[in-house]
């Protein structure tokens, strides 16, 4: 009995010797352990790091165009890290040189193609484009597709057409868009003959339509998108000249999904500074560059 009574005694001891070290360890332990951490600046918690997207901010230069026919050109500046997008909507009049050549973006465009036109838009506006995308109509029409099409944008003034296949008449009426507007009614909006105001308001119009197709995006569509980005990918890469490849684009994946997860109405537009001479064509103001530059935030990347 003694020796049952020992052994008893003996468990009951270490039970409550391992209860004590454990509350000890939970109550005395731990937070002594916490605050000396805190005291030390310490501040790792459970929580996830933030990760830096910084790098894979970008200037993008996209173009439509089918064969040589230039619907529209567009600088874009895309920060992933700060959920911001800003565009420049460029006149395929705008005058500029490369090389010995000089002459409007559409002139340089007949003469070497992307790589002309690309190196225009640089000498241009003084910076480097890390991309460039040239996408056909039917490329164009798809990747809008994705986008979940336009809903927001606000006619400047009637517009009236042809349609291509049928040969029907087709308007749009000054105001907010009665309907969501996919590829084919974007293209032609853009590529309007008739505004009141020729090609200025046209240039205004490309801003205008960017900006209002890419917040749409994110603001109803992102889930989407997301989901589909790797076919984003491949409806440009199958339908473009340009330079983006698999590798380029898995290193700004990430970045650009978690863009899409946070950023809300991500773009913004500005027209660059300049003047209409009597030909029609225009010339950039001697601030135009700097002031694109400073937009971007590129002269505090080069001050660095």
């Amino acid at each position: 009995m003694v020796v049952v009574y020992l052994i008893t005694m003996l468990i009951c001891l270490l039970i409550f010797g391992f209860a004590a070290v454990t509350l000890l360890d939970i109550f005395v332990t731990q937070p002594a352990l916490e605050a000396e951490a805190a005291e030390n600046g310490d501040t790792t918690s459970d929580e996830e790091e933030t990760v830096d997207y910084s790098s894979a901010t970008e200037t993008i230069l996209f173009v439509g165009a089918d064969g040589q026919d230039i619907n529209a050109i567009v600088l874009l500046r895309v920060n992933p890290q700060e959920g911001s997008i800003a565009i420049v909507p460029v006149s395929k009049y705008t005058i500029s040189t490369v090389d010995s050549s000089s002459g409007t973006m559409e002139t340089l465009f007949d003469l070497g193609g992307m790589s002309y036109l690309k190196t225009a838009v640089e000498n241009a506006f003084d910076l480097t484009c890390d991309k460039y995308i040239k996408i056909t109509n039917d490329g164009w029409a798809e990747l809008v597709e994705y986008t979940g099409g336009m809903t927001s944008y606000v006619f400047p003034e009637d517009l009236y057409y042809k349609d291509e296949e049928s040969g029907d008449l087709t308007s749009f009426y000054a105001g907010n868009s009665t309907r969501t507007l996919w590829g084919d009614d974007i293209r032609r909006i853009v590529t309007y003959p008739l505004y009141s105001n020729g090609e200025q308001t046209r240039v205004q119009v490309i801003g205008e339509i960017a900006v209002a197709l890419i917040n749409d995006a994110f603001d109803t569509n992102s889930e989407n998108m997301k989901a589909n980005i790797q076919n984003i990918f491949n409806t440009i890469y199958n339908n473009s000249d340009t330079d983006i490849t698999s590798k380029t684009f898995s290193s700004v994946r990430d970045a650009y999904e978690y863009m899409l997860e946070t950023a809300s109405s991500p773009a913004t537009y500005r027209m660059p500074h300049g003047e209409w001479n009597s030909s029609g064509y225009f010339e950039l103001d001697e601030g135009a560059a700097e002031e694109i530059k400073e937009y971007f935030g590129l002269n505090s990347i080069l001050e660095e």
